[in-house]
């Protein structure tokens, strides 16, 4: 069957339908959102469980789609114990002659998955975000929203050209970057964590080594005073006043020793040696009194 278009109908001999006209767009122009400008039917977090879907145009098997502004969708609110993603989709309708912007409600489970998007002869649905609601939330943040635009397995962007521009591989180099990113991260806040529980390890046994040496300290400085002290005691008895005496005198008598030796003008055999008295002592020399000595 050979198919041509469009011509003027002459006596209504050409009518065309809206299939023709998107059979027609769709061999020049590919399913996707337009990439310009960057926020084109971005979602985004807005409230509570409310989304935004900015404003922005698509392209679906020949058919456009334009949100001429900004618009809020809700989604269910979460469970109490499970997760899951909830898919938010562009969907063409054949037999409803409309496109709109809908959400897949996931299937709750502790990990979940995105629901299938649908392609068929009546629907035909493009994925622009796929949101993670997790267990008891009341509020959805933008870091639980992961745009699927770029993804042209399930989306992707309206080129000039007749397909779409294949960014599979750049999201999954994305994906593969941020996920080894992430490991890298925990990877040293572990060993970040390591660090810290050393030093508070070493930091907990040198304490403790300088609370022993303390102790140590304290026990030989204890015994050094109790020496000292007992020594003090054997002076300061009942007859301090005399053991004080005979200490002030024994030093005197050793000053006065020492003076003599330094003092007095020795000449000859310097070497002194002193006695209390030299009785029955055979020695040549003179006999000093006063100082008790023999001077050569």
């Amino acid at each position: 069957m050979q198919k041509y278009s469009f011509f003027n109908s002459v006596n209504g001999d050409r009518k065309y339908k809206a299939e023709e006209w998107a059979e027609y767009f769709s061999s020049f122009i590919g399913n996707g959102v337009f990439p310009s400008p960057a926020t084109n039917l971005m979602v985004q977090a807005n409230s509570n469980m409310i989304l935004t879907v900015k404003a922005g145009k698509a392209w679906i098997n020949g058919y456009f789609f334009y949100n001429t502004t900004d618009t809020n969708i809700q989604l269910d609110t979460a469970d109490g114990v499970l997760k899951r993603i909830d898919r938010i989709v562009i969907r063409w309708s054949l037999k409803n002659r409309n496109i709109i912007i809908a959400v897949k409600k996931g299937d709750y489970a502790s990990t979940p998955v995105a629901t299938d998007l649908q392609r068929d002869a009546d629907i035909y649905e493009l994925a622009i975000a796929d949101v993670l609601v997790n267990n008891g939330v009341i509020e959805i943040v933008q870091s639980n929203i992961t745009d699927q635009r770029y993804n042209s397995h399930i989306c992707g962007i309206v080129t000039q050209a007749v397909q779409t521009i294949d960014t599979s591989q750049l999201a999954a180099k994305l994906e593969a970057w941020f996920k080894e990113y992430q490991n890298l991260s925990n990877l040293e806040y572990q060993t970040l964590l390591a660090v810290f529980e050393s030093l508070k390890q070493q930091g907990g046994n040198e304490f403790i080594a300088l609370q022993a040496w303390f102790k140590d300290y304290k026990t030989q400085a204890t015994a050094e005073f109790s020496t000292w002290f007992n020594g003090l005691q054997d002076v300061l008895d009942t007859n301090a006043e005399t053991n004080i005496l005979n200490l002030i005198s024994a030093l005197t008598s050793k000053v006065t020793m020492l003076e003599s030796m330094i003092l007095n003008d020795i000449k000859t055999n310097p070497y002194l040696i002193r006695f209390d008295n030299v009785d029955g002592v055979i020695a040549n020399g003179l006999w000093n009194e006063s100082l008790q000595r023999i001077e050569c």
